[in-house]
């Protein structure tokens, strides 16, 4: 009997321990659940990286998209900023001529172009709408003097830019689409500033993916 008693003792130990064991896990598991993060405007805060396409008329229903050139951004509470922004579609629109757009392109060094921009939570919450508010692009070029007696000339261009309709990021696969076209080209400044004549518009379309 009093082996009996000795045995169910010891059985009842060995469950209540199994018990706190198995309560331990689970309180364990449960720390490890992530709780997933409120959706705000903040989401599409961070880097990305993808491509941005240019196109100069809108395509037909047949025609290649333009595969583009790879370029990376961050966006902030109220800017995207495009990092070392591809001017050579715009050098080249100006002067047709692409080994001397290659040089101004690299006379000219890296643009890193900032767009203002309003977001907007959709109410599902499976994106955000944004309001672009791009400025001008300027580009300064330094032409140096073709002799001792000359000094260096210094080229002020200024592109009008326009924000595209449907800029947007969407939460589930952490993209951000928008374009801008530049619609006119300026060069100087102040009252000396005139319009580039026969500028063709372009449209710069961007697919980006959220990095970090």
């Amino acid at each position: 009997m009093k082996k009996k008693i000795q045995t169910a003792k010891a059985f009842a130990m060995l469950l209540f321990l199994g018990c706190t064991i198995s309560l331990a896990s689970c309180s364990d598991d449960d720390d490890d659940v992530t709780v997933p993060t409120e959706i705000t405007t903040q989401t599409m805060y961070g880097d990305y990286k993808g491509r941005m396409a240019t196109s100069t008329i809108v395509a037909s229903e047949g025609e290649e998209t333009p595969a583009g050139v790879e370029v990376s951004a961050k966006v902030d509470n109220d800017t995207v900023t495009v990092e070392k922004f591809p001017i050579k579609d715009i050098v080249m629109s100006i002067i047709n001529d692409e080994e001397a757009a290659d040089n101004i392109v690299e006379a000219v060094g890296d643009i890193n172009y900032k767009i203002g921009y309003k977001p907007a939570l959709t109410s599902a919450k499976d994106s955000i709408l944004i309001v672009l508010d791009p400025e001008p692009l300027k580009l300064t070029l330094t032409i140096p003097a073709q002799s001792e007696s000359d000094v260096d000339q210094t080229l002020i261009i200024e592109t009008e830019v326009d924000a595209g309709e449907n800029a947007a990021y969407s939460v589930a696969d952490k993209k951000l689409k928008f374009s801008i076209t530049a619609r006119k080209v300026f060069i100087g400044e102040g009252e000396k500033q005139v319009e580039l004549p026969g500028f063709t518009p372009a449209t710069f379309s961007f697919d980006l993916e959220k990095t970090k």
